[in-house]
């Protein structure tokens, strides 16, 4: 379910909007669901990644820009952070989505990064909001619409080529509790086939959304439903870069 893109900018702001404050409220934090990093460490993390997309879409440039990676911050790190974010929303803000620029994905335009850093922020927001112990609200459909994204961005397109890389022996169906979305996924001599459709799995995973978007991103949300055998389960939600 692709959800468009000024809906998913909107949530972009929403997200990366709340993770900075809660990251500001609780800056020494450490994060159980990221083993071995600090609050800190998320937001030196998440800045980086919003002052890099940030220049490359203000380079305009079709061709990998040279230098990519944004600097690291100097001082403090979470006004470090949010100035990158608001500089990424005014870099983005009333583009042409199908602009073409320079991406790391299969789609090479504007609306990849809309889509990329919505999704991003929603999981890192919640990563950091388990700090806090209480979650917003998310809309359905744009987790679902990140369900899609990862499916079709990174457990594809990011694998680092220069290592061997193997997807799962055993197919996997996940099934969304609060609306339309169903996916199976199998690998046919080592490239991934994407069915979305009701279709029996070697096992099979159900629960909401974004439950599901943050089991794929290697996270273990509550109140999901497993199917079958538990090891493939674990090896389906083991793939995010």
């Amino acid at each position: 379910m692709k959800v468009e893109s000024e809906s998913l900018y909107g949530a972009f702001k929403i997200f990366g909007n709340r993770f900075i404050e809660v990251a500001g409220q609780n800056p020494d934090a450490e994060l159980s669901v990221c083993p071995g990093w600090s609050m800190e460490d998320l937001v030196k993390h998440v800045g980086m990644v919003y002052g890099t997309v940030e220049g490359i879409i203000s380079s305009n440039s079709t061709e990998r820009p040279p230098g990519i990676f944004a600097s690291s911050p100097n001082g403090d790190v979470l006004n470090w952070a949010q100035n990158n974010f608001h500089k990424l929303l005014e870099a983005m803000n009333g583009r042409d989505i199908n602009q073409p620029i320079w991406t790391w994905g299969k789609e090479q335009n504007i609306g990849f990064y809309i889509r990329r850093m919505t999704h991003e922020s929603l999981v890192h927001m919640w990563d950091a909001e388990t700090v806090a112990g209480e979650h917003i609200s998310v809309d359905g459909d744009i987790a679902c619409d990140g369900v899609d994204e990862y499916i079709d961005g990174a457990l594809q397109f990011s694998a680092d080529p220069t290592k061997e890389f193997h997807y799962p022996t055993g197919s996997i169906h996940f099934h969304r509790t609060d609306g339309v979305g169903e996916w199976l996924l199998e690998a046919a001599d080592n490239q991934l086939v994407v069915k979305r459709e009701h279709a029996k799995g070697d096992a099979a995973v159900r629960g909401s959304a974004l439950h599901l978007l943050l089991y794929l991103w290697g996270r273990e949300p509550e109140d999901l439903e497993i199917f079958g055998d538990p090891d493939l389960v674990r090896s389906w939600g083991s793939l995010a870069p």
